[in-house]
């Protein structure tokens, strides 16, 4: 990981759960998540904070990936709006702390 992305990487996990920032109900502790397709190589810049309820639990990511998209409806209707929302989040932390995103 180079310098760059572990500063994505570090701003992020500083982030809430971006499906919980928006609909609430987390539940356990928050993770950096990969959003990617198939088994293809992952981008540090397209992650998503998630909480373990959000991730894994019963209505999580990994517990049906379809069945998410249709109860959460991240932008594009994709894993991918996950990133769309983390990046949102980011730009509103920043603007809170009086920084340009």
């Amino acid at each position: 990981m180079n310098s760059a992305e572990r500063l994505h990487v570090d701003r992020v996990a500083r982030l809430r759960c971006c499906v919980g920032v928006r609909f609430g109900g987390c539940t356990g502790r928050e993770h950096v998540h990969h959003v990617a397709e198939g088994s293809g190589k992952r981008s540090w810049f397209s992650i998503a904070k998630l909480c373990d309820g959000h991730h894994e639990g019963p209505i999580g990511l990994h517990s049906g990936t379809k069945a998410f998209i249709r109860r959460f409806r991240p932008p594009g209707d994709s894993e991918y709006g996950l990133v769309v929302w983390t990046n949102e989040d980011l730009a509103r932390l920043d603007l809170e702390r009086g920084r340009a995103p």
